[in-house]
């Protein structure tokens, strides 16, 4: 138990860095992929819901740190996201590609309208604003489904060492 808690610990921030050093470089159109948000539906999808939603908080504090003028939305859009992934999984089996499908477009959703939400009340809608959430919402979609899906095909790689 200990050893799974740490493990998901330190990869969450593995995540986090990978996130604010090597994301910048995939930019387009001023629009940087966010990779939480596959690690997030990937922690709540395995994780007990309580650890999962304390190292959401955690990892989304740390990450509002990089923006000071929005600060506190992400831990809050993280850990409204992962009760709201975590209530929307629910009905479904454990194993479910389509739900895990389902679960990656409407968590990708929520995510950019409350960004778009957020980033309008605080700069103010315009259709700059508009076009970027679009964009945004595309990339991240995809980077979601990449990101996520090479997590779930990680996670089932087990090494074994025999010694003849």
């Amino acid at each position: 138990m200990i050893v799974s808690i740490v493990w998901t610990v330190l990869l969450s921030l593995v995540f986090l860095y990978t996130q604010i050093l090597v994301m910048p470089a995939f930019t387009i159109a001023n629009v940087i992929p966010n990779i939480l948000i596959p690690w997030l539906i990937y922690t709540v999808w395995t994780r007990p819901r309580n650890h999962a939603l304390i190292l959401i908080f955690f990892i989304g504090a740390m990450y509002d740190t990089l923006n000071p003028a929005t600060f506190g939305m992400y831990a809050f859009v993280f850990c409204l996201l992962g009760i709201i992934i975590n209530e929307f999984r629910m009905p479904f089996e454990v194993d479910s590609t389509v739900a895990k499908m389902l679960t990656i477009g409407v968590a990708n959703l929520i995510f950019i309208l409350l960004q778009l939400l957020v980033f309008g009340l605080a700069y103010g809608f315009g259709t700059k604003l508009l076009t970027l959430s679009l964009i945004g919402f595309i990339y991240n979609l995809a980077f979601s489904f990449v990101v996520f899906w090479t997590m779930q095909l990680l996670s089932k790689v087990r090494l074994s060492i025999a010694h003849d």
